[in-house]
């Protein structure tokens, strides 16, 4: 299991990924740059709810694609009956990771309030590794209860300044999940994330909210995990284009594969020109192709990641 230190570097790299989106057939494109602009940071965007709802769930060990409320869960696979007595944690001490050194982490419980701070501005140098860190992101969640809990649990995380490389992340995302009879389905809020690029002095900045289903394969183990998101956005890109997406067809990703791209669905992005872009991303087929149709027009495009799941344009 990857650590929570190496959560949040995925995390900051979904945030600001750049992009490069590959036409098959670059003469058959009559979208303008802005709109193309758009589906990117949509994208992004997109990217960025997957990694911020897995970072607060290893985080928080509570359920929906945690360790518990699943269909095995850990009375069959690890011998324990999915009750954490311990601050309703599966751990004594949060977790650090291998980078421990980089972050101060800290956990308190206040009237039935679990709160973890990851702080990085005390690190030396503002520089971990070879990366630049800062700022700080905070979870707070309820006390978690037993395995048989029906009901609804409610987790916040907040992003101050928190920095990765040239990357600034600021904004609340709130997962509001609902258990019944071992299964879950969280809705989210992402309020008002701004997410600014310190090389390039762009900011996308958006409002989402999502409801989000697992498939867990009847396995406690989330490598084969598949998660299903419908719900819209509204923002601006980091050209300054504001935009609004809604998902048409719920976008599923694959974790043993997309790395929280989908793998299937569509969107219709509308930007404030009014251009219309009917994005496509297959038959769940496991790449990163996808389709974009404007003006009746449909091109054929790749997400490009490049070493380490940064891109370029």
């Amino acid at each position: 299991m990857k650590t929570n230190f190496f959560k949040i570097v995925t995390l900051s790299i979904a945030l600001g990924i750049a992009v490069v989106s590959c036409d098959k057939n670059d003469t058959n494109v009559t979208s303008s740059n802005q709109a193309a602009n758009v589906v990117s940071d949509n994208q992004t965007v997109n990217e960025q709810s997957e990694s911020a709802y897995q970072l607060a769930d290893d985080a928080t060990f509570l359920p929906f694609g945690g360790r518990n409320f699943r269909e095995t869960g850990e009375t069959l696979d690890k011998g324990g009956n999915g009750h954490f007595p311990m601050l309703g944690l599966g751990w004594d001490k949060p977790w650090k990771g291998k980078d421990g050194n980089c972050a101060t982490v800290t956990k308190t419980v206040t009237n039935n309030v679990i709160s973890i701070v990851y702080d990085f501005t005390a690190v030396a140098g503002g520089v971990c590794g070879d990366k630049e860190v800062g700022g700080k992101m905070t979870i707070t969640m309820p006390v978690k209860p037993d395995s048989t809990f029906s009901g609804t649990l409610v987790r916040t995380v907040t992003y101050d300044n928190l920095k990765r490389d040239s990357l600034t992340v600021n904004g609340t995302h709130t997962i509001t999940t609902t258990v019944v009879n071992g299964k879950a389905t969280a809705s989210e809020k992402l309020a008002t994330i701004t997410v600014l690029n310190s090389n390039t002095n762009k900011t996308i900045t958006y409002t989402s909210s999502r409801i989000r289903s697992i498939d867990n394969k009847g396995t406690s183990d989330r490598s084969d995990d598949e998660s299903s998101v419908t719900g819209s956005t509204t923002g601006k890109s980091s050209d300054g284009t504001s935009f609004s997406s809604n998902i048409t067809k719920a976008l599923v990703s694959k974790n043993t594969c997309s790395k929280g791209f989908p793998v299937s669905g569509t969107e219709e992005i509308i930007t404030a020109a009014g251009v219309k872009t009917i994005v496509d991303y297959g038959d769940g087929t496991c790449d990163l192709k996808y389709t974009e149709t404007t003006d009746g027009v449909t091109v054929e495009k790749e997400r490009k990641r490049g070493k380490g799941g940064k891109g370029s344009k």
